[in-house]
């Protein structure tokens, strides 16, 4: 990831001791420590893995099941970003971890020919 440009950042911005589920409302708390993160960094592609921090980031229902290869919008400080849904790779996700390899390689190649 790192040799096309793709840096990694969680919206979590905490780990638990766990593997419970992490609340929305935990999200929704660090969400604006991560969209001035986004200000800072200025990236050019977001990539949101999973429903939840994809529908947390969003501000809408997400189902990657259904959007993928789709691009979203959001806008942070009146700029714009290009956001995309992705399956959430690890842990109840490894059985899609498939299509999130294809999506990410897909995204690389869009990012290539958008971004040029």
């Amino acid at each position: 990831m790192a040799e096309h440009g793709i840096f990694i950042t969680n919206l979590a911005k905490c780990t638990q001791e766990d593997a419970r589920p992490i609340a929305n409302k935990v999200y929704r708390k660090y969400l604006p420590l991560l969209e001035k993160e986004i200000e800072i960094i200025h990236p050019k592609t977001i990539v949101l893995f999973g429903n939840q921090v994809s529908s947390v980031f969003l501000g809408r229902t997400v189902s990657v099941s259904k959007c993928r290869k789709e691009k979203f919008e959001k806008i942070i400080n009146g700029k714009k970003y290009d956001c995309f849904p992705v399956f959430y790779p690890v842990g109840n996700g490894r059985c899609h971890i498939r299509e999130s390899i294809e999506d990410m390689k897909w995204i690389i190649e869009w990012i290539k020919t958008e971004h040029r």
